[in-house]
């Protein structure tokens, strides 16, 4: 008995001490942690997300199981990865749209999922890539046969399509699946942080020089992405379409339409031939900046869909900058082209409507 007495008291004496702590603890955690307020999304942003897979069967696009014995839609990587992001939104589309089976190659999967974590459609097993039935067709067969039968074949699509007209009414859904890699976008934020410093003082210098610019000041500007594609693509143009790659005069008008159209901005240059940039582009303008150096096509693509809006230059890669950004793209609508073989993404650009897809004539040299 005397040792039961003896047990209850030890028992009593350490619980009592345990609470004496916690009074002690919860008071000092009082006076030296205050909890971080949680930020609060705008009834817009709260909009945007709620409304986002609105009318979408998300149970059946996030599926990624596929029956190969069962007609399917597929994809293999055509191109670098301006093509493979085009190539994967028609497949996306016919998802959407025709509530089929679809998916892409195991190595076109393993390279957007490294970039895209969001990536929907699956890795189509080697038991359907393997199957001697599937149907080559091009974006506009394949739409015509699969709206007149439905999909009771399989089919992969080819020759590199990219009709914005096929996907830029998914575009919001487009942006939250290609949300690039968290250290991605890391790193664009850093050059894009880096490159608006440099914007800054070249306003701030300017400002002095030439009493017609207004110093940078407080506010923030409005951010333009504007790509210049060059590099391979001088002779690729030549022999493909008999034209040329965008000139500087373009860019001389597309940024005095921009500075009219959105008030105080800076031109964000993204290029594969920045010393060609430099020279004929950000020399000319104190509100243009470019890198010093390249970085990788992802952090290129990154910087790009972190601007407001876009200047389009050419091709797929510059299209989807311009897509996975907030706002406009503004293209050119007097390329010129042989048209007995037509550069297909600017003429495809053209037959899209939609609200931010900005069309903008300047002066031929």
């Amino acid at each position: 008995m005397r040792e039961m007495q003896k047990g209850f008291v030890v028992v009593g004496v350490v619980s009592a001490f345990i609470c004496l702590n916690l009074v002690v603890l919860t008071q000092y955690s009082s006076l030296a942690w205050t909890p971080r307020p949680v930020k609060q999304r705008t009834a817009a942003e709260r909009s945007q997300e709620e409304n986002l897979f609105d009318g979408v069967d998300v149970s059946f696009l996030m599926n990624k199981v596929i029956n190969c014995s069962r007609p399917f839609i597929m994809m293999a990587p055509a191109g670098s990865l301006g093509n493979q992001l085009a190539e994967a939104s028609h497949v996306i589309s016919f998802k959407l749209k025709y509530k089929v089976q679809a998916g892409v190659r195991k190595d076109m999967y393993k390279s957007l999922t490294a970039s895209f974590p969001n990536f929907p459609l699956p890795a189509l097993p080697d038991e359907c890539t393997s199957r001697k039935d599937i149907q080559r067709m091009d974006i506009y067969d394949a739409e015509n046969y699969v709206a007149l039968n439905g999909l009771d074949i399989c089919i992969r699509i080819v020759a590199y399509p990219c009709h914005p007209a096929f996907f830029i009414q998914y575009r919001s859904l487009l942006r939250f699946f290609y949300r690039f890699h968290p250290s991605v976008k890391q790193s664009a934020e850093r050059y894009r942080n880096l490159l608006l410093e440099k914007w800054r003082k070249k306003m701030e210098i300017a400002s002095h020089t030439d009493k017609t610019i207004q110093a940078p000041g407080s506010e923030r500007p409005v951010v333009i992405g504007v790509h210049v594609r060059r590099t391979n693509y001088i002779s690729y143009m030549k022999s493909q379409v008999n034209s040329k790659v965008m000139e500087p005069i373009y860019f001389h008008d597309a940024f005095a339409y921009a500075r009219k159209r959105y008030g105080k901005v800076v031109f964000i240059v993204v290029s594969d031939d920045l010393p060609w940039c430099h020279k004929n582009i950000v020399l000319a303008h104190p509100d243009a900046v470019a890198l010093d150096k390249p970085i990788s096509r992802n952090e290129d693509l990154a910087l790009m869909a972190l601007s407001d809006h876009l200047i389009y230059g050419l091709g797929t890669f510059a299209l989807f900058g311009g897509l996975l950004a907030k706002g406009d793209i503004i293209y050119a609508t007097n390329v010129t082209y042989n048209l007995k073989r037509p550069y297909k993404i600017e003429i495809w650009v053209s037959e899209a409507y939609h609200e931010n897809l900005i069309p903008f004539h300047y002066r031929k040299p």
